[in-house]
């Protein structure tokens, strides 16, 4: 496993909690307690974050992480102000967790939402994450402490993961990664306390009953996580139990709560159904997956839930059988029943048979009717570069990026349209956007001190990207003074 796919996936589960001694831990009821401010707090996780962003793992496909995001702001509306931005992400991962990363980021393995058996699940490990967050759990469990390193986290996190792994190198990796730390702390110190736990529960329990999702589905997974890890059904210990402390009392207490709570019959959403449906066409065997949507459908002959023939058409598509995805994929696109995210698979059947004029009218016909649906608009974008319609692409790219300037993907099409024109100013200019979006500074500066060297540019263009560069210099200058400060203090 690659270094960069271990900082990514185990940084979070470090920095989650370092877990002080107790008798030092401050009063829980107060947040202004928390031991780090706000900036320092955005540092770190903004620092971390860079990392994340630029794995693998890190799920970027519009549809599962647009519906995650609204899950997670649907949510963070319902919570007491003042509230504190967050950004929520999924990651890659076939392991049940879920993580709040101090400075506002939570992320949600894909394993644990297939492992979720309706939203109100979900939005229930979600609600407990932006409690942490909320209450600034993490922050304070560094109450007391007179360094914090941020340079060694990341080397840290690499040894927290290698240390529960399996595989013959993850010692190796733990060893490697030690020694670059220059603080190591003992499983023990990871985890969250109880008190803190208990915390999440009952401010989670209260966004997610306002929020409008069922109660009882926090209480339900956590019920079934911890009798299916006491039986023995997990081949080891889920990720989260071991970041998040399971006790009978917590579950006595969450279900205490919801009884004085109102319970409500919440009908999954189809985005959910769809996503989930997704992720499961992803993971391991495309021929397996295929055969498991095969045989949800089989069982369903009446009514063919869309999410099950969805699942199928992607499996399909993942092991090559195109014809047949899209044969499958057809009697779910017209109707009622249709919905962006089957025009733009049928859209990528079409380009992955060469037939991209079929592509292309399917992806502007779908916009037409789904115009801020983003899969779409990548999805055209994509295969206008890939057909060399740069010019095309490039036309779509800058009417979007008005509209929505803060998509990163965006900025990297129109890169990628750019350089195959030879607009070498424009690119790195585009580029340098995408970097920034993604919270990677130095990259960003890297690419409009490029940008600026070009010979021949243009004048007005010129001026904007020097004055562009003088603006991200003197963010990034912050940026490093803020984590100097926090190694010396």
């Amino acid at each position: 496993m690659m270094i960069r796919r271990l900082v990514a996936l185990a940084v979070c589960a470090a920095l989650l909690p370092a877990q002080a001694q107790a008798q030092v831990l401050p009063d829980l009821g107060d947040v202004s307690d928390a031991a780090l401010s706000d900036k320092q707090e955005r540092t770190i996780g903004n620092r971390v974050m860079r990392e994340v962003r630029t794995d693998p793992a890190f799920v970027d496909d519009p549809e599962i992480a647009d519906y995650v995001k609204s899950v997670g702001n649907r949510l963070l509306g319902a919570a007491d102000p003042p509230r504190r931005p967050i950004e929520f992400f999924a990651v890659e991962e076939e392991s049940v967790n879920a993580f709040a990363l101090i400075g506002g980021h939570i992320g949600m393995h894909t394993g644990l939402i297939l492992l979720t058996r309706n939203e109100a699940e979900f939005a229930g490990v979600m609600a407990h994450e932006i409690a942490h967050i909320l209450q600034r759990h993490q922050s304070r469990l560094y109450h007391g402490q007179t360094k914090y390193q941020i340079a060694s986290l990341a080397a840290l996190a690499i040894a927290i993961l290698a240390s529960r792994g399996s595989s013959s190198q993850s010692g190796q990796v733990a060893e490697a990664a030690m020694v670059g730390a220059s603080a190591i702390m003992i499983q023990g110190q990871l985890d969250y306390t109880r008190e803190h736990e208990r915390e999440a529960d009952r401010v989670g329990l209260t966004i997610l009953e306002r929020a409008g999702y069922d109660p009882r589905g926090m209480v339900t997974f956590f019920e079934r996580m911890q009798r299916a890890n006491r039986l023995n059904e997990f081949k080891s210990a889920p990720s989260y139990l071991r970041t998040h402390p399971l006790t009978v009392e917590r579950i006595a207490d969450m279900q205490g709560r919801v009884e004085t709570m109102t319970p409500r019959l919440v009908p999954d959403s189809f985005e959910y159904r769809l996503a989930r449906a997704k992720i499961r066409a992803a993971t391991g065997s495309a021929n397996d997956q295929a055969t498991y949507f095969r045989q949800q459908l089989a069982d369903r002959t009446v009514v063919r839930p869309r999410e099950d023939v969805y699942g199928l058409a992607l499996a399909l598509r993942r092991a090559r059988s195109f014809a047949e995805a899209e044969k499958e994929l057809a009697t779910i696109r017209s109707g009622d029943g249709a919905h962006p995210a089957f025009e733009s698979l049928a859209a990528q059947l079409h380009a992955d048979q060469g037939r991209t004029e079929a592509a292309i009218e399917t992806y502007r016909a779908a916009l037409k009717a789904h115009p801020r649906y983003r899969g779409l608009v990548h999805g055209l974008a994509t295969v206008l570069i890939d057909a060399g319609r740069h010019a095309e692409a490039l036309a779509l790219l800058e009417a979007r990026i008005r509209e929505t300037p803060e998509d990163a993907r965006l900025h990297e099409l129109q890169a990628r349209a750019y350089a195959a024109t030879g607009k070498n100013l424009a690119q790195h200019r585009a580029q340098a956007e995408a970097y920034y979006l993604r919270g990677n500074l130095a990259a960003a500066v890297a690419q409009l001190e490029l940008a600026t060297k070009v010979r021949d540019a243009d004048y007005y263009e010129l001026s904007i990207a020097e004055a562009r560069l003088r603006d991200l210099r003197s963010q990034l200058q912050i940026e490093r003074e803020a984590e100097k400060a926090l190694k010396l203090n």
